[in-house]
C-alpha cells in the first residue's frame, strides 16, 4: 500500500526527507511554523519512535511512496482535545509529490476519524519572498482538494531577542487563574469572528488554566510546535464588566523561538504593546521572540511593529471537519390570535 504509517525502519529516511525538504520552500506544503522556522516544527527520532512501534504517543508519522520512492511525509500531533494538527507536510516538488500529498491528507483524515477525532488542522504558507507563488498555490490547492477549508490568515512577526522593555504603564492585571476561565471565554467570543469560532470550537473549560487549558495549545490562540514550547506566563488585564486584554508567552525549547500572544479590546494598540512587554519579561534571554497575528488583530500588528518586530511570513490556517455537523433546529414564529 503506497500510503501507510511509518515503521521504525522508516525513521532514518523519513527524517532525512523532512530535513532536506525544510530547506526547500517548494517542498513544504504545510507547517505550523513559517518557512524560515520550519525546521523547528520537526522532531528527532527519539520522539518519533514510540508512535512507530504502536505505543500511545502524541506524534504520528505517515508516508506515501511509489515504487520504493518516498514522495510525501507528514508529521501529525495529537493533543488533549479531539483534534489532530499537521505539524509538517513535505513532498517532492513534482507531480508525484502533489498526488502523494493529496493521498496522504486523505489517509490521515480517515485515520483521525476512525480514532474519534473531530477536526484536522493544517497551515499553508502564503506567497512571500521565501515562498514561490506557484508553490503556495500548489499547497493551497492540495488542501482544498482534500476537503479542508481556510478560516483565517496569520502573519508571523519576530523581534531580535528577549527580553523586551518594561511596560510603559502600570497594568491592572494578574496571572490567569482558574476562576478567570469564564471571563477569558467571553473575551474570546467578543473579539473573535464567528467563522473562526466555528472552526476552533473552543468552550469555557478550554480556558481553564488549572486544567488542560486547550485554548492555549497550538493551533488556537497561538501557533507553533507544541512539543517545543512551554508556557511561561499567562495574564489578564481588567475585570468587571469585561476583560481589557490578555497575554500569554511560551518559552521555546531547543531551536524553537519564544512565542508571545496578546490581544486587547477596542483596538487598543498601546495596551496590546504593554501586555506583550509584560508577558515576555520572564522569558530567558538570547532567543528571538515571535508572535503570530490573525487577520482580525490589526491593532496587535501595529503594537508589534512599534516595538521593533518585523514581519517574516504569512500563512493560511486550514481545518477539515471529520464529523457531520448536526444543524440546530429552526423554529417558526407562532402567530397568536
Amino acid at each position: 500500500m503506497p500510503v501507510r504509517p511509518a515503521m521504525p525502519t522508516d525513521l532514518p529516511r523519513a527524517i532525512r526527507f523532512l530535513t532536506i525538504a525544510s530547506q526547500d520552500p517548494d517542498a513544504i506544503l504545510g507547517s505550523v511554523l513559517p518557512q524560515p522556522l520550519v525546521s523547528s516544527a520537526l522532531a528527532d527520532w527519539r520522539k518519533l519512535l514510540p508512535g512507530t512501534i504502536g505505543m500511545r504517543g502524541r506524534l504520528r508519522l505517515y508516508l506515501e511512496e511509489y515504487r520504493g520512492r518516498l514522495c510525501a511525509v507528514a508529521l501529525v500531533f495529537s493533543g488533549r482535545r479531539p483534534e489532530w494538527v499537521i505539524l509538517a507536510l513535505a513532498a517532492v516538488p513534482d507531480p508525484g509529490g502533489a498526488e502523494g500529498s493529496f493521498k496522504l491528507l486523505s489517509y490521515i483524515s480517515a485515520a483521525a476519524a476512525q480514532r474519534g477525532q473531530l477536526r484536522l488542522y493544517g497551515a499553508v504558507a502564503d506567497a512571500a519572498p521565501s515562498v514561490p507563488a506557484a508553490g503556495a498555490a500548489r499547497a493551497r490547492e492540495t488542501f482544498f482538494q482534500a476537503g479542508f477549508y481556510s478560516y483565517t490568515r496569520e502573519t508571523w512577526y519576530a523581534a531580535p531577542r528577549a527580553p523586551l522593555r518594561a511596560p510603559a504603564q502600570k497594568l491592572d492585571g494578574h496571572y490567569a487563574r482558574r476562576r478567570d476561565a469564564h471571563d477569558l471565554f467571553r473575551f474570546y467570543a467578543a473579539t473573535t469572528p464567528h467563522a473562526v469560532q466555528r472552526a476552533e470550537q473552543l468552550a469555557v473549560e478550554d480556558f481553564d488554566i488549572g486544567r488542560r487549558a486547550g485554548a492555549f495549545d497550538p493551533p488556537f490562540l497561538v501557533s507553533g510546535n507544541p512539543l517545543a514550547m512551554r508556557r511561561e506566563s499567562a495574564m489578564v488585564v481588567g475585570g468587571e464588566p469585561r476583560l481589557g486584554a490578555f497575554g500569554v508567552s511560551f518559552r521555546g525549547l531547543d531551536n524553537h523561538p519564544h512565542v508571545v500572544k496578546a490581544r486587547s479590546v477596542d483596538g487598543d494598540a498601546d495596551l496590546a504593546r504593554d501586555v506583550v512587554r509584560a508577558t515576555t519579561l520572564e522569558l530567558p534571554s538570547g532567543k528571538p521572540i515571535t508572535s503570530p497575528v490573525r487577520s482580525y488583530e490589526e491593532h496587535v500588528a501595529r503594537a508589534l511593529l512599534s516595538e521593533g518586530f518585523r514581519e517574516i511570513a504569512t500563512a493560511m490556517l486550514f481545518v477539515k471537519e471529520l464529523a457531520v455537523r448536526i444543524e440546530e433546529p429552526a423554529f417558526a414564529p407562532a402567530v397568536v390570535r
